[in-house]
């Protein structure tokens, strides 16, 4: 019987650093370990192998144009890298930091810890003008002794840990991760339970609205959650092989139902009917989701029920997470967010870019922001940095 079949743990993320991507120079680091306050306890993700604590969500704020997104493109970019194909290999896309002439000729790096499939893992890569420059892969069972390097690779020199000496790896291009080579042509178990934390990242792009009947019901009662008096839908497939048309069922009131198609629905519940469908899949799979500009088109209200999605135990018992983007303040409230969970991003003309949390942050008289504050108040005064320049 497969390892996976035998053993599902948690999969987490857990820390995510890079360097000289795009709108980023220096390396920044994006943290989910909880940082030592008292503050919502109760909602911190607990992975059943060690009981380790680990942060539900992340929300990054700031001006636009100043990288926020950038922050989940590495992550995305790193993602498609590792679960690309290998046997039709695509030249590694340049992504180094515009902000200076010095850092085409630089490494752009990745380093990423997660938790996955029982094992805590950490990943770097690196790579410059479309090739891998370097790889490493190390791993550690979480409560075992089972601890190593399942590679080590600089350009085409591969050194493999003892779960690789039999392979041959002389036959990985340059553009091809070594990890996505290794689970598409070995059995390596610790090469598999990386690669599936990769693979099942969900992201926001629209997906089509599922045909089967359980998550169709889940879906409605979502939207009803919020709501909305949608109570089914119908997916029509296209005769000549276009995107199937879709058709809303609404019951505002008793014995009254009627159709609309997608066309005419509002620009928010296009969003909404678009987004459920990956965080579905993500609560269900204990995945990562990564949502940028969550807010846009959304109610207040309706962010913070998708917001507590995550941060409630009860409806994510699988420790699924969420990394998004916005810029509604109204979730930014002491009885909504931790503090560790709001972070910020901000560039200063001719500086780098900056990435940090609200835990961190010290306000001019030197003081850390309170847990009492009025997060989203404060923020929109400046008192946290990251506020756009506009000149009136």
């Amino acid at each position: 019987m497969s390892f996976f079949l035998t053993f599902r743990g948690a999969i987490m993320l857990v820390q995510f650093s890079f360097k000289n991507f795009k709108a980023f120079k220096e390396e920044v680091l994006l943290d989910f370990l909880p940082a030592s306050i008292n503050e919502h306890k109760n909602t911190l993700l607990k992975d059943p192998s060690d009981g380790e604590r680990i942060l539900p969500l992340i929300g990054i704020y700031g001006p636009n144009g100043c990288g926020k997104s950038t922050v989940l493109n590495a992550l995305s970019c790193l993602s498609s890298l590792v679960t690309a194909s290998v046997t039709v290999p695509t030249r590694i896309r340049d992504v180094h930091c515009m902000l200076s002439s010095e850092c085409r000729d630089i490494p752009t790096q990745f380093d990423v810890l997660f938790r996955s499939q029982g094992f805590l893992f950490r990943y770097q890569l690196q790579f410059l003008k479309g090739a891998i420059v370097e790889e490493n892969l190390f791993y550690g069972s979480l409560g075992g002794s089972d601890t190593g390097i399942l590679f080590n690779r600089k350009e085409s020199v591969i050194h493999p840990g003892r779960e690789l000496i039999s392979f041959s790896l002389k036959a990985v291009p340059p553009s091809v991760t070594l990890l996505s080579w290794l689970n598409a042509y070995t059995d390596s178990m610790h090469a598999r339970a990386a690669y599936s934390w990769f693979s099942r990242i969900q992201g926001s792009s629209p997906r089509e609205l599922p045909s089967d009947m359980d998550t169709r019901r889940r879906l409605c009662r979502i939207l009803q959650d919020l709501g909305l008096d949608i109570t089914d839908y119908s997916i029509i497939p296209d005769s000549d092989h276009k995107s199937p048309a879709a058709f809303l069922v609404h019951s505002p009131y008793e014995g009254c139902t009627f159709e609309l198609p997608w066309e005419e629905e509002s620009m928010g519940t296009k969003k909404l009917l678009s987004l459920l469908p990956s965080v579905v899949a993500s609560l269900d799979d204990g995945s990562l989701m990564m949502a940028d500009d969550l807010d846009c088109v959304l109610h207040p209200h309706a962010l913070r029920y998708l917001i507590s999605l995550y941060a409630n135990s009860e409806k994510n018992p699988h420790n699924a997470q969420l990394l998004f983007t916005a810029h509604n303040t109204a979730i930014l409230q002491p009885t909504q967010m931790r503090r560790d969970e709001i972070w910020l991003c901000c560039r200063q003309e001719g500086q780098d870019t900056e990435l940090y949390p609200l835990s961190s942050y010290k306000k001019e008289n030197g003081l850390i922001p309170r847990n009492d504050e009025a997060y989203g108040k404060q923020y929109l005064e400046g008192r946290y940095g990251a506020m756009p320049n506009i000149h009136a």
